[in-house]
Parts: structure tokens; C-alpha cells; sequence
């Protein structure tokens, strides 16, 4: 039977990579990370601070959202600044135009 959503492996390797950039932004955590750095670049102290966060759970939601190509780095001495990766945040959002408005 065909599914008329997955109509080839191109088709459904973009549903698997969409499906996985919803499990990581599902976190709310991560949403809340994802806001912050939507206004500038921060480092680990400017992100865990504000949310109320423990610094290792904090690095881990930005390993989580770094692994997924959503947020870059930049080492600055002993500081790593975090910020979005807007150039993958575009991909996604025309990927997510695509798979929803497919007819």
C-alpha cells in the first residue's frame, strides 16, 4: 500500500529528518534556549542563569541542539558563546512549508 506522503526515499528521508527536529524542539527547555539565543549570541552563564537551570543540564540540551545542527559555537578563551543556526533554521521551516503543504 503507498502512502501518499512517501511517495520515494527522498520524500522520506525529509519526513525522518523533519520528525527528528520535532523530538529535539519538543523539550521545553530547549525551546526556552532556543528563544534566548534568537537575541544574540550567549554563553552557557547567560543561558542556564535565566531559566533557572543547572549549568550540566543546560550544556546538555545545547549538546542536544548543537548535535542537530541547530545551534553553533564559537570558543572565545575558555568560553564557548552559543547562537542559532539560522541558515539550518531556514532549511527547516521550508522543509516543514513542503511536507505540510504538499498536496
Amino acid at each position: 500500500m503507498k502512502n501518499n506522503c512517501v511517495e520515494g526515499r527522498s520524500e522520506f528521508n525529509k519526513l525522518n529528518e523533519f520528525s527528528d527536529y520535532l523530538k529535539i524542539i519538543a523539550d521545553i527547555n530547549r525551546l526556552k534556549i532556543l528563544c534566548l539565543l534568537k537575541k544574540g549570541e550567549r554563553c552557557v552563564c547567560n543561558i542556564n542563569e535565566p531559566l533557572g537551570l543547572r549549568q550540566n543540564l543546560t550544556s546538555h540540551h545545547l549538546k542536544a541542539l548543537r548535535d542537530a545542527g541547530l545551534v553553533l559555537t564559537r570558543r572565545d578563551g575558555k568560553w564557548v558563546h552559543y547562537r542559532i543556526n539560522t541558515e539550518k533554521l531556514n532549511y527547516l521551516n521550508e522543509l516543514y512549508n513542503e511536507i505540510i503543504s504538499r498536496q
